[in-house]
């Protein structure tokens, strides 16, 4: 069953030639209905509608309210209580566009032919009353002013903006999901901002519902005599220009009386364009010139009432002291946040290696910024004058960053929490992102009160795993308001560029050295006390004896780096382990790896071990929280006991002996790792979480 639903205002001039045309539409299988919303007509639309309910399978309801969007919203609520599976089509029509016979056959036939798409336009061609004069018909944007769709537009995907109200179709389940039209734009009596139809599509193609456009569904809109008239027109110039105020995002820019500077130029220019048009006398510059001071007159209108959209700005901060998976995952998800309408700002202490890093984030298009507050809850020494400091010059210092939401990641215990009361004292909301499983600790009585006065703050709160929530909500339960968003959202990888490659496999093997047929284990981490690199040469150490084709990659750099480098030279394994150091790209550097082992004593999530099961390496860990949650239940990986090294070597050993399970393993670990940790996924997770907040 489709429903076609309509909005109609003193609808009487035109309304009786459209529903004739609706008399004479072929029935698509599974029938059809009509849902009229009469907007409070004052003319003879109400008779009509008596008059047609006999001939059409008609319903009509009334919506006091005025406005076109508050007209469809009572339409779709009244369909929605009718009943249906959900998979059928809510077609719009309008009040001046007459059907072709076919029109509801070729729109079911698209949505079924397209099972992936939720939108569906269809053709608008003109039925003018009066045609244009051909100067104005060809200087006159036709889809803005009178919603008639191009002929270039073709059978196949298209930009939701392109979609116009007279001719689409939606499937009932984006309704049923709550999806509504935006009461506040919209055709509301003479004077309004256009685009209530946009805003709808643009949010479902945002929420991930494609768009697909149907040319044989056509429809022949009427264009009144007043409406090919130039005031008209210009008129329509200035509604537009008020719904791209309140709908599209412009470049960053600078900003005199509260509009970008370049627009407050071009209306000048446009001006003394007019007079000196007008001079000459020639009508089609007039009119163009006309049109564009038009449409920015009705942008300053919007913008000067304070209607002017702007993306909601996310400043990503934390304590941070060295580059690791917490800042890869920092950039990951300001570039994702910029995908989905957010401004994302990366602002950030330095730390070693944090310009060239930057440097390349830049390039990439993120911004990035130093930021670095005082520290009186991380840092006991001196506490008393950085609080002081951030009292003074703290919030100012934030604010300059101009942040909607603050989000704070937290490394560690309380490690970032100076950044989360500051936005207490900036009034901002924000959320807390836990990168780590933290120990149950108590606070001193310096920290605690001022913790509790950091987190009224909070408005959600979300873990790369589950074990690092669980040790969060230990130490924080009681700090946190009863409403606040919780969530689990683990770490991604980009299954796009991390791959199985037999190319990169040789590629990188050659580039370290290595002999053919030799056997490689792998670590992606930083060398410090937390990633145990220690506790991996000595496990080297055990099997080297076992396997004489045996080497150990170590990718990354940190503090025990000289300690190890001497410690391998005593080992007389110099020949045998290999220091990658820093790698920009460790995608092409592990698929040289059999084997990749992170035998960290804490984990939040790690990363590198999910970097590896997508190039089809087989991921080893210690059984601790955070690597415990990738692979407890992983047929691609493996966990050893943190304790006990001998029954660790004995499993690594029996894995290295056993090559048709490594390969399995690693197929399994690629399919895992393209199920639960690919980039679209945790885009879709990050985009549920915010939703709302900002």
């Amino acid at each position: 069953m489709l429903t076609v639903l309509m909005a109609t205002y003193n609808g009487a001039g035109t309304l009786p030639q459209v529903l004739r045309a609706y008399m004479g539409l072929r029935a698509p299988p599974g029938g059809w209905r009509l849902v009229i919303a009469d907007n409070g007509s004052s003319d003879a639309t109400a008779q009509v509608l008596v008059a047609f309910r006999t001939r059409l399978p008609l319903r009509s309801i009334v919506v006091p309210r005025r406005g076109r969007s508050p007209a469809l919203n009572g339409a779709v609520e009244y369909a929605l209580r009718q009943g249906g599976d959900g998979g059928e089509l809510f077609v719009f029509g309008d009040d001046d566009a007459m059907p072709d016979a076919d029109w509801l056959c070729r729109l079911q036939a698209c949505a079924r032919s397209h099972p992936g798409y939720a939108l569906f336009g269809g053709a608008i061609v003109p039925a003018w009353r009066e045609r244009p004069a051909d100067w104005l018909l060809q200087l006159t944007p036709a889809g803005l002013t009178w919603g008639i769709t191009s002929a270039d537009l073709r059978d196949a995907p298209v930009y939701p903006g392109l979609v116009w109200g007279a001719n689409m179709a939606i499937r009932r389940r984006i309704f049923e999901a709550g999806a509504r039209y935006d009461e506040s734009i919209g055709p509301q009596g003479a004077s309004y901002a256009m685009g209530s139809e946009t805003r709808l599509n643009l949010e479902m193609h945002a929420a991930g519902h494609p768009s697909w456009f149907c040319p044989q569904a056509k429809v022949a809109h009427i264009i009144r005599p007043q409406q090919v008239r130039r005031d008209w027109i210009l008129r329509r110039a200035m509604l537009f220009g008020r719904g791209q105020c309140r709908l599209a995002t412009l470049a960053p820019s600078v900003e005199w009386l509260g509009v970008p500077r370049w627009m407050l130029g071009r209306y000048l220019r446009d001006t003394f364009g007019a007079v000196r048009a007008w001079l000459r006398r020639d009508q089609g510059e007039l009119f163009l010139r006309l049109w564009e001071r038009a449409w920015l007159r009705g942008f300053f209108h919007e913008a000067w009432r304070g209607r002017r959209k702007r993306l909601p700005r996310i400043v990503i901060s934390s304590y941070s002291g060295e580059l690791g998976g917490m800042e890869l995952r920092m950039a990951q998800e300001a570039s994702l946040l910029g995908n989905n309408g957010y401004d994302s700002v990366l602002a950030l202490r330095r730390f070693p290696g944090f310009t060239a890093w930057a440097q390349d984030l830049r390039a990439q298009r993120l911004q990035v910024q130093v930021y670095e507050p005082p520290l009186f809850l991380e840092h006991w020494p001196w506490r008393r004058w950085n609080l002081l400091h951030a009292r003074i010059t703290g919030a100012w210092r934030l604010r300059r960053l101009r942040p909607d939401l603050v989000h704070v990641a937290l490394c560690w215990t309380a490690y970032g929490a100076s950044i989360l009361w500051l936005a207490r004292q900036c009034g901002l909301p924000a959320v807390v992102s836990v990168h780590n499983a933290f120990p149950l600790e108590a606070f001193s009585e310096w920290q605690r009160p001022r913790l509790q006065e950091a987190f009224r703050c909070v408005k959600g709160v979300y873990a790369v795993s589950p074990s690092a929530m669980r040790h969060f909500l230990d130490l924080y339960r009681d700090m946190l308001a009863p409403g606040t968003r919780l969530a689990v959202i683990p770490n991604g990888v980009d299954t796009q560029t991390f791959i199985v490659s037999p190319q990169r496999r040789a590629a990188a093997r050659q580039q370290l050295g290595l002999p053919p047929g030799a056997l490689v284990l792998g670590s992606v981490a930083r060398l410090s006390p937390q990633k145990r690199p220690q506790a991996l040469l000595d496990l080297f150490a055990r099997l080297a004896p076992q396997f004489p084709a045996l080497y150990l990659v170590l990718v990354g750099t940190g503090p025990l780096d000289a300690m190890l480098r001497l410690q391998v030279q005593q080992l007389g394994l110099a020949q045998r382990v290999l220091f990658a150091g820093f790698q920009q790209h460790v995608e092409l550097l592990m698929p040289a790896f059999d084997l990749h082992l992170l035998l960290s004593k804490n984990e939040g999530f790690g990363i590198a071990t999910i970097e590896a099961m997508a190039c089809g390496v087989p991921a080893v860990g210690t059984d601790v929280p955070g690597t415990h949650d990738i692979l407890h239940d992983s047929e691609g990986g493996m966990l050893l006991p943190l304790e006990d090294e001998e029954a660790a070597c004995a499993a690594v050993a029996q894995l290295l002996l056993d090559a048709p399970r490594r390969a399995r393993m690693g197929q399994l670990a690629r399919a895992e790792t393209v199920q639960r940790y690919s980039l679209p996924r945790l885009e879709r997770q990050l985009r549920q979480f915010y939703a709302g907040l900002v």
